[in-house]
């Protein structure tokens, strides 16, 4: 894979629109990859290149946006998977899963 093909961090957190989040950077790329396909699979364009290869070329060439209202559900999105994931984590929610589940087999 050529060089030019990748995103690094650093194109990441120079990028004004993402704000240095790599996850509104990754909810961007796919957003424009998804309209790229789209519009190739309506007949509108012609694909020379895959839909995630053009996208990353628009992000680090800096055409990409993304609006208040989807940045907003990123974030929440991204916030909700960190809750969900220290939640899963915590060995006390492991304890009482375990407890929930020799009650139920009788055990």
């Amino acid at each position: 894979m050529a060089d030019d093909q990748r995103v690094y961090l650093d194109d990441i957190y120079a990028s004004e629109e993402c704000q240095g989040s790599v996850f509104r950077a990754v909810v961007m790329m796919a957003q424009e990859a998804r309209f790229i396909n789209k519009q190739a699979g309506q007949g509108y364009i012609q694909l020379t290149k895959k839909p995630t290869t053009i996208a990353m070329y628009k992000f680090k060439e800096g055409k990409l946006s993304i609006s208040d209202k989807k940045a907003e559900e990123a974030v929440e999105s991204a916030e909700v998977a960190e809750t969900v994931e220290e939640a899963a984590m915590t060995s006390e929610n492991v304890s009482q899963a375990a407890n929930v589940a020799n009650d139920a087999f009788g055990n």
